[in-house]
């Protein structure tokens, strides 16, 4: 089964571009906890990492709201799938994980949104 659950913070304003297919699409980092509690604040004293920065990214309308509503800061949650591409560069095979955000939800606000669904 290939099914992701992340809560993060998004780290960069996502966005829009376009495929080679012209198909819309948006990508963007989001930082996620490693660690809670006390073991959390033990690495941070060792400067040792204690959030992973997954890329996420987004087709279609979806990307179009993402794009819209998305800003630097915002605590979003993102169920979907990893992704696994390989690309040659100078001779080498770069591979490359993303997670597919197939819902997206901004939390907590009072402007709260689902990007799954047209208002």
């Amino acid at each position: 089964m290939n099914q992701v659950s992340l809560v993060g913070t998004v780290v960069q304003d996502p966005e829009e571009r376009m495929s080679a297919n012209n198909l819309k699409f948006s990508k963007f980092n989001v930082a996620v906890d490693r660690y809670f509690g006390s073991q959390k604040a033990e690495r941070q004293s060792l400067g040792k990492p204690t959030a992973d920065f997954p890329r996420i990214v987004v087709w279609g309308k979806q990307a179009e709201k993402c794009v819209k509503y998305l800003k630097k800061g915002s605590l979003i949650s993102i169920e979907g799938k990893i992704i696994t591409s390989v690309y040659e560069k100078e001779g080498m095979n770069i591979y490359s994980t993303e997670i597919l955000g197939e819902k997206i939800k901004m939390l907590p606000s009072s402007k709260s949104f689902d990007v799954n669904h047209d208002r």
